[in-house]
């Protein structure tokens, strides 16, 4: 494991951890410049936990110890890029509040990058591209990066449609089959809709993507391809707006590499939607009468 990607690894294993260990990874994802200066006692003390659930801990996240934990931890403390902000509070003047949300959405996106696949990624494009059929399922906040998606891959000139009806996905789901795409889009990775909806896809032979941000979820789980957003610095009971500027950011990624990848065909393709964006707006351009 890299040093520098140890907070981002507790942040995605928190909700699978056992609730000893959770404690530990709160802790730790809360007040990582304190932890760096624990002994392994002091930290299992103020977990309210043994010293064996913190080296079990350490273990989880793929260390060696507690030793080498602290180690990776004072290494990624100390860089710019790895801060770890603090949440808005109630005491926050407009000035800290902007300063702080401003923060995490610069420390998501860094992450995210940091997250990204570039095999995985590339696999997803190729699919897309291929796809005879693209249905891209969400609920709740992530459904607007459903629909994003759903809006690029239509300038792309790409047969998709974005579900956020439950009944809906299972309608669609059954439909698909081998060569058409589901992506499955949840934060937490847990919603049940969605979840099933890819696990009909999979099973009727077309390719299942999810872009979550909890690899161990059990939409991760029920795609063959997965696209991680980075995860909230703590345990919290909501998707911050920071992810959803992370999932965007993503559907942007995908949408340039595919213009990348599709090169002419997808140039024509856009310019025969921005043409039919052009008349839908103005009205057909008259057309020259012949001399």
């Amino acid at each position: 494991m890299s040093a520098q990607s140890v907070l981002l690894q507790v942040q995605q294993a928190l909700p699978s951890l056992p609730e000893q260990e959770f404690r530990v990874g709160d802790y730790v994802l809360r007040h990582p410049h304190e932890t760096v200066t624990l002994s392994i006692t002091d930290l299992a003390r103020a977990c309210g936990v043994s010293n064996t659930t913190v080296s079990r801990f350490c273990r989880r996240i793929g260390l060696d110890g507690y030793r080498p934990f602290r180690i990776a931890l004072a290494r990624e403390s100390g860089s710019a890029e790895n801060l770890t902000y603090v949440e808005v509070t109630p005491e926050d003047t407009l000035a800290l509040v902007a300063r702080k949300v401003f923060a995490a959405n610069v420390q998501t996106l860094q992450q995210t990058e940091r997250l990204l696949d570039v095999r995985v990624l590339a696999a997803v494009v190729e699919a897309l591209l291929r796809a005879g059929r693209v249905d891209i399922y969400a609920t709740g906040g992530a459904a607007v990066a459903a629909q994003e998606l759903h809006f690029k891959c239509l300038q792309l000139g790409l047969n998709a449609s974005a579900f956020q009806d439950s009944q809906m996905q299972a309608m669609s789901a059954a439909t698909l089959s081998s060569g058409d795409v589901g992506i499955g889009i949840s934060h937490s990775g847990m919603q049940w809709q969605v979840v099933q909806a890819l696990e009909k896809v999979h099973s009727s032979g077309g390719t299942t993507v999810a872009m979550t941000s909890y690899p161990d979820s059990p939409l991760a789980r029920a795609a063959g391809l997965v696209l991680c957003t980075a995860p909230p610095n703590a345990a919290i009971l909501y998707a911050p707006p920071a992810i959803r500027n992370a999932q965007l950011a993503l559907v942007d990624v995908l949408y340039e590499a595919m213009l990348m990848r599709g090169k002419e065909p997808a140039r024509a393709k856009m310019e025969r939607v921005a043409q039919a964006i052009s008349e839908h707006l103005t009205g057909p351009r008259p057309s020259r009468a012949r001399s």
